[in-house]
């Protein structure tokens, strides 16, 4: 919706990860100040080798941020809904390679059923767009996935800490992951700068990127921090089915039978994954 009719973007697409990180260090400082006031926060630490690993998982968010943008021009917002959730599996997989995270045979048809399901919901806007097709979005596409699943994997790791040591309040470690991402992406927006400002050609759609995106992300690193990857896939997945039943509801449309077998696939996946194995 924030791009021009012939399909580029009247503002600079850098700003926006760039604007989202700095939104978010910004709550991240105001939330952690509250919380030393109020003293739920006895003290925060400052680890050399912790601080400069915070630049990993940012550098992997900073490249899924800005190849969202280029995946949608160049394939279209409903491909890039439906190959995005590829990073299901991608996180799966990164998730046993570097966290020994061992899944069963039924956890992995269930993430498979839930990448159907997330599939099937989006298909019911494919034939209002037009099909385009490109080799160098579907390899963006891959390197979206994999980028996306080893910041999450990063995260999840330095977000949780090592059960042996102090393990810093989860609004310092946002701060510290988020100034990373602030300078990855002031750095790549800089020479892109127009005279005119660095939020020249925004428009509503635009802020409401920046606003839905920060709140995600702040989300997310609580999801990480208390519960893991595997449970944001589902709320990913979970979030597509509810968006698409209010957008039904929202138009007095029976709910179309693609939303219902994405439904069915979900709720299954759901179900097959907290089996006892």
């Amino acid at each position: 919706a924030s791009r021009a009719p012939d399909g580029t973007y009247p503002y600079n697409s850098f700003m926006i990860p760039c604007t989202v990180e700095a939104t978010k260090m910004c709550v991240s400082v105001v939330l952690l100040t509250f919380a030393m006031i109020r003293g739920d926060i006895k003290g925060i630490s400052l680890k050399p080798r912790t601080f400069v690993t915070f630049a990993l998982p940012a550098m992997c968010y900073f490249v899924s941020n800005n190849c969202m943008f280029y995946i949608i021009r160049e394939l279209g917002p409903t491909t890039f809904q439906i190959t995005n959730n590829l990073k299901v599996l991608a996180t799966g997989v990164l998730m046993r390679i570097f966290l020994g995270r061992k899944l069963t045979w039924l956890q992995w048809k269930a993430l498979v059923l839930l990448v159907l399901g997330s599939c099937v919901t989006q298909l019911h806007s494919a034939g209002s767009e037009e099909g385009k097709s490109s080799s160098f979005g579907y390899i963006l596409v891959s390197f979206n996935c994999f980028a996306s699943g080893a910041g999450g994997v990063i995260s999840e790791s330095l977000l949780k800490g090592n059960n042996h040591d102090f393990v810093d309040p989860i609004h310092w470690q946002n701060i510290q992951l988020y100034l990373f991402g602030f300078i990855f992406g002031l750095i790549s927006s800089w020479s892109h700068i127009a005279d005119a400002g660095p939020f020249a050609g925004f428009n509503i759609w635009a802020y409401g990127i920046v606003i839905s995106l920060a709140l995600a992300g702040l989300l997310v690193s609580f999801i990480l921090k208390y519960l893991d990857n595997f449970a944001k896939c589902f709320v990913a997945a979970i979030a597509i089915v509810c968006v698409a039943m209010v957008q039904a509801a929202a138009n007095n449309e029976v709910p179309p039978s693609n939303l219902i077998i994405g439904i069915i696939l979900t709720c299954l996946a759901l179900e097959q994954y907290n089996l006892p194995q």
